[in-house]
């Protein structure tokens, strides 16, 4: 990996949000202060420095960014209040575009233009594809589109192959980025060998971290304690309506009415409100710039929230409309719904906000890995791999 510094490179990375670095003096008063920061991952003052240093290669091969888990006390405690809690998140979306393959990713963090309206453009496609599929393929007149009301049962097979291909499709993408992220970080540390059983031992330390945010929780301020506990709810909603759809979709999804207490119902509300609920606090809590952690960062973090309560909000409508025997009403809202789902997992999900669900757990797992790999390794090589990470020595 070459160490060759890149003239103008913290230039690139402001594009992507705040990195104020004018004023850091280098003190490490930052990585002091952080619960999560150690011998393996000193940061933030580490991939700070990397970036101002120009070692682009090295910045791409840390792991660090995704191991701040943005408590806002490395921002509290600078002492020339260069907010070196946003100047991660500035390195987190960087990186983010770095791992994609298609680009996309660098047009949606540095344009809010552009990636609204590459959600906007989703929608009208999806909205296209609902016009075509009634007109040509069920051979419905153009009249019947505001005068008929009929239930949805008639889409329902389609709608199955359609949900998969809109879930899949973003999950691949997801993959090779991830696997795009780990050759990286991987060919960073080149001294130390990691045999394919490490590997193995470590496989459960992503799933821990995907599912329960562990690390969040050993973060110094008491309201992280409530910030886990927000995560954990929404991560579980989503994930339980993602699981309903996906596997259940024809239980789920159907024109049959079922009783108040009918289990398909209560999973449904309990999803729903975990998708509003969190995301309606996280927005209220930016808009207001109520702490430090709290404080307004870049428009964009703005888009996954919002975009997250209207899906549950266009889904609770087409639940009322078809509870209250309004099937045109229902069939309009349901099409809106997927006008506001499928641009959320096409373009969110793999590009956007959204895709940290799945390069922060990877990161915790290769960090993991690393970790038990130098403890095996000789004292030396733990040294120099030390030393690379820092960019101070070619590779």
């Amino acid at each position: 990996m070459s160490t060759v510094a890149i003239p103008g490179f913290v230039q690139e990375i402001r594009a992507y949000g705040r990195f104020d670095t004018e004023g850091c003096l280098n003190c490490g008063s930052c990585t002091v202060v952080c619960a999560l920061s150690n011998d393996h991952a000193a940061f933030p003052r580490r991939p700070i420095q990397q970036a101002l240093l120009g070692l682009k290669n090295s910045l791409r091969a840390a792991l660090e960014p995704w191991l701040c888990y943005d408590c806002g006390d490395c921002a509290t405690t600078c002492p020339r209040q260069t907010e070196p809690r946003e100047s991660m998140m500035t390195l987190r979306r960087y990186l983010m575009s770095q791992y994609d393959v298609t680009g996309i990713s660098s047009h949606v963090f540095r344009s809010l233009v552009w990636e609204i309206s590459a959600m906007a453009v989703v929608a009208a496609i999806v909205l296209g594809l609902v016009f075509f599929y009634h007109l040509y393929y069920v051979e419905m007149p153009v009249g019947d589109f505001v005068t008929t009301p009929f239930g949805l049962e008639h889409m329902f097979p389609l709608i199955t192959y359609f949900t998969y291909v809109v879930f899949l499709l973003p999950l691949c993408i997801m993959a090779i980025n991830g696997l795009r992220m780990a050759r990286w970080t991987i060919a960073g540390t080149p001294e130390v060998k990691i045999p394919f059983r490490l590997y193995l031992k470590e496989a459960g330390t992503f799933f821990v971290h995907l599912f329960a945010h562990r690390t969040l929780r050993q973060c110094n301020d008491d309201k992280q304690e409530r910030r886990w506990i927000r995560h954990l709810v929404l991560g579980a909603g989503t994930f339980l309506m993602c699981f309903i759809v996906l596997f259940f979709l024809s239980w789920f999804q159907t024109d049959a009415l079922y009783p108040l207490y009918h289990p398909q119902r209560w999973l449904g509300y309990l999803a729903t409100a975990a998708m509003i609920v969190v995301p309606v606090q996280f927005i209220a809590s930016r808009v207001r710039k109520r702490s430090a952690h709290h404080k307004f960062s870049e428009p964009t973090d703005l888009v996954f929230p919002v975009m997250l309560v209207l899906v549950a909000l266009s889904g609770i409508a087409v639940h009322i409309f078809r509870y209250a025997d309004m099937a045109l009403a229902c069939h309009y809202g349901y099409a809106v719904h997927l006008a506001i789902t499928v641009p959320l997992l096409l373009i969110e999900l793999p590009f956007g906000k959204w895709s940290h669900v799945i390069y922060r757990p990877l990161a915790l797992y290769l960090q993991a890995v690393k970790v038990r790999a130098m403890a095996h390794a000789p004292a030396e090589a733990e040294v120099r791999t030390d030393e690379v990470l820092k960019g101070t020595l070619p590779t």
